[in-house]
Parts: structure tokens; sequence; C-alpha cells
């Protein structure tokens, strides 16, 4: 869980905005390791997208 410290003094907007920076990258950190893909599976992963886009 993604957590900050509200520093005194600081206004609790800038406070905000830090803790969405924060949960943001641990969001997308969780999205990238939810599924795990040996090496072999991502090159024929990768190999498949380009034949869709090339």
């Amino acid at each position: 869980m993604a957590s900050v410290v509200v520093r005194e003094g600081e206004p609790i907007e800038k406070a905000l905005k830090r803790f969405q920076k924060v949960a943001a990258s641990s969001k997308a950190e969780a999205r990238k390791r939810e599924y795990h893909l040996s090496k072999k599976e991502k090159r024929i992963y990768k190999q498949k997208q380009n034949k869709k886009f090339g």
C-alpha cells in the first residue's frame, strides 16, 4: 500500500499530489508483474504484434 507522510506546514493538496505519484508508480509495477512470460513467450508475442502492425 502506498503511503505519504504529510510534513508540517505542507498543504494537503501538495501531499495528495505526492501520494498520487507514488500510487501510480506502484500500480504500474503491479500491472507489469501481473503475468509472467518466459523469454520465448515474450519473443513470440512481440513477433505476433509486429505482424499485426507491420
